[in-house]
């Protein structure tokens, strides 16, 4: 049986789907504690409920497209900018 190393990309998603779900999790939670939620707007656009389900949609979505837009931008960066040159040491 071969083992699965958890390096790279695996553990970068590995890492994002805990927080979408940590943030799903604490806006599900949050209307248990706090009594006075206002209701929140997904994008400015979307007006959800100040309910246990609405707030987690809004946290695990809000956190999953600001920190995957990011992480893109990373990727993106690492992929196609590369600003040294062959044979050249810093």
């Amino acid at each position: 049986m071969s083992e699965r190393s958890l390096s790279g990309p695996r553990l970068i998603i590995i890492i994002y789907l805990g927080v979408v779900a940590f943030a799903g999790l604490t806006g599900f939670l949050l209307p248990r504690i706090v009594s006075d939620v206002t209701e929140p707007r997904l994008f400015f656009l979307i007006e959800l409920p100040a309910t246990s389900v609405g707030l987690a949609v809004y946290g695990a979505v809000t956190i999953a497209v600001v920190l995957g837009v990011l992480l893109w931008l990373v990727t993106y960066v690492s992929e196609h900018i590369d600003d040294a040159e062959p044979g050249q040491n810093r």
